[in-house]
C-alpha cells in the first residue's frame, strides 16, 4: 500500500513538472503570437487599402475578385508585417539605427522620475542580453541563512567598498541576486570570494533556471 502511494506521488510530481515545463515553454510563444497579431492587424489595416488602391490604378487583373480579397489580401498584410519587422531590425543594427536608439535613450534619461527606472532597467536588460560584457558567471551564496543557497550572477570581481569609519573593504565580488520569475528585479550583494560557490552553469542556463522558478533545470540537476 505504501509503495503504491509513493509511486502515485512520484507520478503526480513528474506530471506536474512536465505540465509546468510545458507552460513555461508555451507562454513566451503565446505572448509572441499575441504581439505579432496586434502588429499584423495594425499594419494590415494601414497598408493593405493603400496597396489595393495602387493595384487598381495599375489595373492589375482580378483585384476586385472575391478570391483575391480572401486569399491574396491577407498575404499582402503578412508580407507587409514581415517587411516592417525586417526593416526595423536593419535600421536598429546599422549606424543610423544605433544613433536613433542612443538618442531615444538620452531622451528617456532626461525625463524626471522615468530616467531612474528606465536607466536601471535598460542596463540590467543589457547585462542579461550579454551586452557591454554582461554577467561573468553563475554562482551560489549561502543566503538568507546557513544551509540555504541563493543563485546569483557575478557582476564584478575584485571590487573595493569605500566606507565611512571602517576604511576600505577590498577583494569583494559584486553578485546580483535576482528574484523569480522576474530576473530584472533583485538586489546586489558584496560577497567575499571565499564565500562564493561556483556553479557549472552558463549565464543563459542560470537565467532559464531563475525565470522558470526551478522548473527548467540544467542536465544533471534532476532528482534521481
Amino acid at each position: 500500500m505504501g509503495k503504491r502511494r509513493r509511486e502515485r506521488r512520484t507520478f503526480l510530481g513528474r506530471l506536474r513538472q512536465v505540465f509546468l515545463t510545458g507552460v513555461v515553454i508555451i507562454t513566451p510563444l503565446i505572448i509572441t503570437l499575441w504581439v505579432l497579431t496586434i502588429l499584423f492587424d495594425l499594419i494590415h489595416g494601414l497598408s493593405t487599402p493603400f496597396i489595393l488602391r495602387i493595384l487598381r490604378i495599375l489595373r492589375v487583373p482580378l483585384v476586385d475578385d472575391p478570391a483575391f480579397a480572401t486569399y491574396v489580401v491577407p498575404l499582402i498584410g503578412i508580407s507587409a508585417t514581415l517587411l516592417v519587422i525586417v526593416l526595423v531590425g536593419v535600421v536598429a543594427t546599422n549606424l543610423l539605427g544605433r544613433r536613433f536608439v542612443a538618442a531615444f535613450d538620452q531622451l528617456m534619461l532626461r525625463i524626471p522620475l522615468i530616467k531612474g527606472i528606465y536607466g536601471g532597467t535598460r542596463q540590467l536588460l543589457d547585462a542579461f542580453s550579454m551586452k557591454t560584457g554582461g554577467f561573468q558567471r553563475v554562482v551560489a551564496v549561502e543566503y538568507p541563512r546557513p544551509g540555504i543557497f541563493t543563485i546569483g550572477f557575478v557582476a564584478r570581481e575584485g571590487a573595493t567598498l569605500m566606507t565611512q569609519g571602517r576604511g576600505h573593504l577590498p577583494g569583494l565580488t559584486l553578485i546580483f541576486l535576482p528574484t523569480t520569475p522576474n530576473p530584472t528585479s533583485g538586489w546586489l550583494a558584496a560577497v567575499p570570494e571565499k564565500d562564493i560557490i561556483p556553479l557549472d552553469l552558463t549565464v543563459e542556463e542560470g537565467i532559464k533556471l531563475v525565470v522558470s522558478g526551478g522548473i527548467v533545470v540544467p542536465p544533471g540537476w534532476e532528482t534521481r
